[in-house]
């Protein structure tokens, strides 16, 4: 479920001093079962269990941009009724709309986005996780706001009967999904008995009222018993000490009703008896080509120190020499594949590995599965290795040791999940672990990767079915497989060349921290410039840890200046990941990452995580620059997967392809779906080659060194890049170029989605681009936000996609209204969209405008929690050309300078009588478009041919 925010909030009720005093008994876990915490966190824990029986975990930050909370129930779809699917959905989509101490149904999502704050919520087949974030000071406020929910929701029968055709919206939005289509095929084919078989999503017809029995009171009754006290694990992180937070959280979670509910084991297999081996063959709307195996295992969780199905998965999932993936496409037979831990309940769980399939893979799959089988034969034959599992486990010793800090709402939700199955002491660390190698335990899984234990899924368009599944009316075709088909010849020359991973050379063995001046300057320096070259260099100060990042953008006049040189762009960087891939796939176990990738201007090559080996690995990647000589095979089939993503358009959610469309008309280095693979259709390696030759002459690279480095560093990287640049001065590149909407200008773009729902992305550009412009259209968005979704998706019931946001182009300033509607026509979503612009200023009063402000001045300056963010912020300055890194800051000073009246007048002159106004639509099953427009365009090429731009610098 995806949810909006909006704004009347209120000042925060609760003193913490008062709150101490007025503290229900809680029970505080031992010593021995306090959380074990990376030696790189500064936050404070505690694990505590209130008199209620929840287990409560709280977090004390006391330089936390934002507060958070989550908080996960043992319940979800799983759990779901006998013909009920959907009802522990719905029953989350029905806690945010009022409880008996806050009935009104905005109520919570006004307060949580006046204070800066979001709010989300999913639902699982096993649980169900509420969460939020918050500017620390008000969360007093929101947790007693949430922690409602789980004491006193109202259930309001008006909005039972509204929500109800929001879980509609979204179960047809989904069925064009293909995994959605996916998963209901599977569903079908699983053993009816297990709760995993049932409809998750809901509809009208699940959740509709029957003799006797309204969905209303099934509700409550559902509620009842499975919104309990000892299901639950709440996390909240805060600014205030573990004991304020404690006397915070107690008295506020406490009078949540114990039904002492206990988890059952689910006995029925996930597949009925003498149905493995399957084979399930699905017709997909996408052009995809995908190989799924699920073997049916125990569930391992309880086994989290030992992490058997880490083990395996990353060997099944291995890109380097030797491995299964190098096999495949040395056959030509596959593009990617991962192995993993899938579906997992109390009683059982699932190894699931994804193939995604050449051409060649899907006509020839049983050869595919003959490779993961003769993979798997390896495995068992060689047996567990107590040096890989001691390099598994390094790595994430490793990986603990130095976790650097996230998104507070990211982690808490996490958290949350995971309390369910770690015991307290090892909640934080039970994701890293990997401290008892078990020969017995790691030798049983491996007993299970088995022909005749398989449920194999071949999704491709080519596929005979006789078959269509019941809600999302999939065709496909079940049929028994041979597992005598799935075995190699002993003599099998692939046999020879699976083996198990060589020892990974990558793993940092260098952690420590270099010595910093007494000094260090605050942003990036210009450390080196040539006339081809700029290297800026800052070393981190602030977090510590041995990791770092090296970017590097290499300009070049041969780039965004047709779709032909898009493509070749695309084309080569690809066959530059793939050939080095087997290579720097060690590597990026060892966490060392890297991408390479083009962009407006040129292509980037970025290296980050550990700073130990990271320019061995920079020289390696470098080395193999401009060396175009690409293998045909591996051609042809990159090509033919770019090509199969872009016909997959289609197939992603109307309003995903509404905002493409609009991103196309704005941005002049962007071109449709159908040129591209026009353009990809005709590349061949030869013009590959060509582009490549003539890309290098006109080469200039700057780069950004940042993190655990030596200042020698610099002088390494200038010394690489050196011998890949040419001599000579630096030619002039081109700057992005953004559409310039004038002021009045009302034009609207009408594009062929084929899906029943309307579309309607109302774009209004702001009316310059300066600070102030910026300003102003941020201001608007944080305004609209949670508004515009109340009123068009919960009161009038629009759609499920329904959002309004400041949505900057090359930091060109622009606002978006966007609803996508199974219900109304692309004119009836434009006046609703109207009406709710044409009250947005008397809805709004002095004091909730300073808490906008105060929101959106938050998150402007939102403190960076690790190397990652703050190296982006560089990089992203860098490409705006503000060498004096402060943008954050002048935005911010914008925003605290406008007042209330300057914002009125800029929102009535450019959102209301002056509009630079672009109307992307949809029409959907109506076909009919929104009316009042000047200007009307079937292409956005033609929109830009008709415009001057605005430009980066």
């Amino acid at each position: 479920m995806s949810l909006s925010s909006h704004a009347r909030g209120l000042k925060p009720l609760f003193c913490i001093a008062l709150i101490t005093l007025l503290a229900a008994c809680a029970t505080t876990s031992p010593d021995n079962t306090q959380p074990v915490k990376s030696p790189n966190d500064d936050y404070a824990y505690r694990s505590l269990t209130l008199d209620n029986g929840m287990q409560v975990l709280l977090i004390s930050a006391p330089d936390t941009p934002k507060s958070a909370a989550a908080l996960a129930v043992a319940v979800g779809s799983g759990d779901n009724p006998p013909g009920r699917g959907g009802l522990a959905h719905f029953l989350e989509h029905m806690l945010f709309l009022g409880t008996d101490k806050y009935p009104d149904p905005a109520e919570y999502a006004q307060y949580i986005n006046e204070h800066g704050g979001s709010r989300n919520a999913y639902t699982s087949f096993e649980q169900t996780n509420y969460f939020f974030d918050v500017n620390p000071e008000y969360l007093p406020g929101a947790l007693d706001r949430f922690a409602q929910f789980f004491i006193a929701p109202r259930f309001d029968a008006k909005y039972v009967e509204r929500e109800k055709n929001a879980v509609q919206a979204e179960y047809q939005m989904g069925l064009k999904s293909d995994p959605r289509r996916g998963l209901d095929v599977l569903q079908e084919v699983m053993n009816p008995e297990h709760p995993y078989s049932q409809f998750s999503v809901g509809s009208l017809d699940t959740l509709a009222d029957r003799p006797g029995s309204t969905i209303r009171d099934e509700l409550l009754a559902f509620y009842d018993e499975y919104y309990s006290a000892n299901a639950m694990r709440l996390v909240v992180l805060g600014a205030e000490s573990l004991d304020e937070l404690e006397a915070l959280v107690t008295p506020m979670f406490s009078p949540v009703p114990n039904s002492d509910r206990q988890i059952p084991v689910i006995e029925q297999p996930l597949y009925a008896a003498n149905s493995l081996p399957m084979l399930v063959q699905i017709k997909p709307l996408a052009t995809q080509r995908q190989l799924s195996l699920n073997f049916p295992i125990p569930d391992y969780r309880a086994d989290y120190a030992a992490n058997p199905l880490s083990y395996l998965g990353n060997l099944l999932g291995h890109e380097g020499e030797g491995s299964l993936l190098s096999q495949l496409k040395a056959e030509g037979l596959a593009e990617s594949l991962g192995a993993g831990s899938g579906l997992s309940w109390p009683g059982g769980s699932v190894f699931s590995l994804e193939v995604t399939l050449t051409e060649a893979g899907a006509a020839n799959y049983e050869r595919v599965l003959q490779l993961v089988f003769a993979y798997a034969d390896m495995l068992r034959e060689a047996g567990p290795r107590d040096w890989l599992y001691e390099e598994q486990s390094q790595l994430a010793e490793l990986g603990f040791r130095y976790r650097e800090h996230g998104r507070p709402v990211g982690y808490v939700t996490n958290l949350a999940a995971s309390m369910h199955f770690f015991a307290p002491r090892d909640v934080l660390r039970g994701p890293y672990m990997m401290d008892d190698y078990d020969r017995d335990l790691l030798a049983g899984l491996l007993g299970y990767i088995r022909p005749d234990n398989v449920q194999v899924t071949l999704s491709d368009a080519g596929v005979t079915t006789d078959k269509v599944s019941v809600h999302y009316e999939v065709p496909y075709a079940r049929s028994a497989l041979d597992p005598a088909k799935l075995a190699v010849s002993p003599q099998d020359p692939a046999l020879a060349a699976l083996h198990l991973p060589t020892p990974n050379e990558f793993i940092a063995e260098d952690v420590s921290l270099v010595d910093l001046p007494r000094e260090v300057p605050q942003i990036p320096q210009l450390a080196r410039e040539e006339a081809r070259q700029k290297v800026w260099f800052k070393q981190d100060e602030q977090f510590r840890v041995p990791k770092g990042v090296i970017y590097i953008n290499f300009r070049t006049t041969e780039i965004g200046q047709s779709v032909e040189q898009k493509i070749l762009a695309r084309l080569y960087t690809a066959l530059l990941t793939d050939r080095v891939n087997e290579y720097a796939y060690p590597a990026l176990l060892a966490g060392l990452n890297f991408s390479i990738y083009p962009h407006t201007q040129g292509i980037s090559l970025r290296v980050s995580g550990y700073n130990d080996k990271q320019v061995v690995l920079l020289e390696k990647l470098l080395s193999e620059l401009q060396d175009a000589n690409f293998d045909a095979q591996r051609f042809d089939n990159i090509r033919a997967d770019m090509v199969r993503a872009l016909e997959n358009t289609v197939a992603k959610r109307p309003s995903s392809q509404v905002m493409d469309d609009l991103k196309e008309a704005l941005l002049y280095a962007n071109w449709s779906e159908p040129a591209r693979i026009d353009a990809l259709r005709a590349a061949t390696p030869a013009a590959v080659r060509e582009y490549v030759a003539g890309f290098w002459p006109q080469a200039s690279a700057e780069a950004l060194i940042f993190g655990n480095f030596e200042p020698g560093t610099v002088d390494e990287v200038s010394d690489l890049l050196a011998d890949v640049l040419p001599a000579g001065p630096a030619p002039e590149v081109a700057s992005p170029r953004v559409l310039k909407i004038t002021a009045g200008e009302n034009m609207q773009y009408a594009v062929d989605v084929p899906h029943d729902d309307s579309v309607v992305a109302w774009y209004l550009q702001g009316a310059d681009n300066d600070w102030n412009d910026r300003a102003a259209v941020g201001m608007t968005g944080q305004i609209m936000g949670s508004g515009f979704f109340q009123e068009l998706r919960t009161e009038q019931q629009l759609g499920y996609v329904v959002s309004a946001f400041a949505w900057a182009q090359q930091r060109v300033p622009g606002l978006v209204m966007l609803v996508q509607s199974p219900v109304a026509d692309a004119g009836s979503v434009v006046d609703s969209m109207e009406a709710y612009l044409q009250g947005v200023i008397p809805a709004l009063d002095a004091e909730q405008f300073e808490r906008h402000r105060a929101a959106l001045l938050s998150d402007i300056l939102r403190p960076h929690k690790n190397i990652g963010e703050r190296a982006q912020f560089y990089w992203t300055s860098l490409a705006y050309r503000q060498l004096d890194f402060a943008g954050r800051e002048k935005l911010a000073q914008a925003v605290r300078d406008m007042t209330l009246e300057q914002w009125q007048d800029y929102f009535t002159r450019v959102f209301l009588e002056q509009r630079h106004s672009l109307q992307v639509v949809a029409p959907g099953k109506w076909q009919s478009l929104p009316q009042g427009v000047d200007k009307r365009f079937d292409e956005a090429g033609s929109i830009k041919a008709s415009h001057d731009a605005y430009t980066l610098y």
